[in-house]
């Protein structure tokens, strides 16, 4: 054997960069590759099917009723064997349909005979992505242990077994820093919020944390955490909410980001209300757009109490959860007008959230009070009923105003060239930076004419973005096999005119 096949940490690279489906064969080669090539193929399980087969299959059988059952008792040996791979599990992640091992997983977890902390002691990361969860209640009794930092529970089902055992994650797992619980039916939050509310409490080392509105206590220690950088609140409307909490007695602090969700967004407006203070880099509002009564002046009443209560931003995004493009809320450049006092803005992302209707004269004084502007999402859809688009004007007044500007999502209206010299269309000025521009489907006669226009104004553009056409937001416009195709020759010319100017200053 080569001396470099005698290092460690070779051998582990070996083994961490072999293909999973090859690791059982290079572990069979030699005791030298036999304990690093099982670390590396048991370490991250993509389902728990792999555990289920270490039990030999002729100790399962039915019983007269059709029943699954064990034959006979797992003897030590194959204990032995199962022990030895789990101890390499680092993380789990369940996303498959589990109806086919269920009752094998059940089964196998109560005949353990050893105590259920010893199972999976390595256990770092637990992710349940799929149905069924109140089912694999003897299964999370396992996978709760404390060396978990990672907890991931979509909860589509509930029982009373699975709501008692929420409540244990905060004794049997300390160490948490990352816990998602998604509750698929948001009417089954008011069952659940008690049992969360006391696991979250003990819960002191959280950096990310997805959750319902808790309990008052829950919320008073949620606000108080420092290590929380990640918090995503779902919330309820205001008429639902019961506090004994004074009102702007709670507040939070050193957030990296804060994500709301509600069905409408004057219940997160309600929401930030409450609150004293949130300091917080990132804002995200999620709400759904096509909800009754859902009003432009929600915006900007939203607008008004986010520049009171967080001062401090660099970055906004308002979205629906479904991005139903053609639901959106109508919206004008003046409800955004009370976030033109965050100077230090780098990221604003509107296009998920709201149709605006905007001029190049609107548009310029909107982004004028954001030099930083990194990323801009303003529009990826034409609504039929928008009269009122920027036209190249207003996208060279963006460029212009917002020199570090990296990404633009921006419908324009390409066919008014009036005053527009195509080949040098910005009198010289270039983006040399903007790494993704997305145009959605603006009006467009001439791709030769846009595209000298767009190679001139950002040379080192690879290309209009055109995924919102497939499979996004675009995807069932009755236009969209024309408008690719006017689009995908607009990007045909762009790569030819690169190549030109590469060889011309290779030459």
């Amino acid at each position: 054997m080569h001396q470099a096949l005698r290092l460690t940490e070779i051998i582990d690279q070996i083994s961490w960069h072999t293909d999973r489906d090859s690791l059982p064969d290079l572990a069979l080669t030699c005791r030298t590759f036999e304990g690093p090539a099982l670390d590396a193929l048991w370490r991250n399980l993509p389902s728990l099917e792999p555990l289920i087969n270490c039990i030999p299959t002729h100790l399962w059988g039915h019983s007269f009723q059709g029943e699954l059952i064990l034959l006979r008792p797992i003897d030590t040996t194959t204990w032995a064997t199962f022990r030895k791979y789990a101890f390499r599990v680092h993380s789990i992640t369940q996303s498959e349909d589990p109806s086919s091992i269920i009752e094998y997983l059940r089964i196998l977890m109560l005949s353990y005979p050893y105590p259920s902390s010893t199972m999976f002691p390595n256990l770092r990361s637990l992710a349940w992505n799929v149905h069924e969860i109140h089912l694999a209640i003897e299964f999370l009794r396992m996978a709760f242990v404390s060396s978990l930092v990672s907890l991931d529970l979509r909860i589509a089902s509930i029982s009373p077994a699975l709501i008692c055992m929420l409540s244990t994650i905060g004794t049997a797992c300390p160490n948490l820093t990352s816990f998602r619980p998604q509750v698929d039916n948001p009417t089954w939050n008011r069952e659940l919020v008690p049992f969360l509310t006391q696991a979250i409490c003990q819960l002191h080392r959280l950096s990310t944390l997805t959750v319902c509105e808790l309990e008052d206590p829950g919320m008073m220690h949620v606000t108080q955490l420092q290590s929380l950088k990640t918090l995503w609140l779902y919330i309820g409307p205001s008429s639902l909410r019961r506090t004994g909490l004074p009102p702007q007695s709670l507040g939070l602090e050193c957030l990296e980001l804060l994500g709301l969700q509600a069905i409408r967004l004057n219940h997160i407006t309600d929401f930030l209300r409450c609150l004293r203070t949130v300091q917080s880099k990132h804002i995200t509002a999620v709400f759904s757009s096509n909800a009754s009564e859902q009003q432009t002046n929600f915006i900007s009443e939203f607008c008004t109490i986010l520049l009171e209560r967080c001062n401090n931003l660099e970055a906004i995004t308002l979205c629906e959860p479904f991005y139903n493009t053609f639901h959106n809320v109508y919206a004008q450049p003046g409800n955004f007008d009370p976030l033109r006092r965050l100077r230090n803005l780098t990221h604003f992302d509107v296009e998920a959230a709201c149709t605006i209707s905007i001029s190049d004269d609107e548009l310029g004084e909107l982004v004028n009070a954001w030099p930083k502007l990194k990323t801009l999402r303003l529009s990826c859809y034409r609504d039929p009923t928008i009269t009122v688009l920027p036209t190249f004007h207003g996208l060279i007044n963006v460029l212009r105003l917002c020199p570090e500007l990296v990404s633009l999502s921006l419908v324009i209206d390409t066919t008014q060239l009036d005053g527009i010299n195509v080949k040098s269309p910005g009198n010289g000025n270039r983006n040399n930076g903007l790494q993704e521009l997305i145009l959605g489907n603006s009006p467009i006669s001439s791709p030769l004419d846009v595209a000298l226009v767009l190679n001139s104004l950002l040379p080192n553009l690879p290309g209009v973005n055109l995924e919102v056409w497939i499979g996004g937001p675009l995807d069932a416009l009755f236009e969209k096999p024309w408008e690719m195709e006017q689009w995908k020759l607009v990007n045909c010319l762009i790569g030819g005119f690169r190549v030109v100017r590469t060889q011309c200053l290779g030459q």
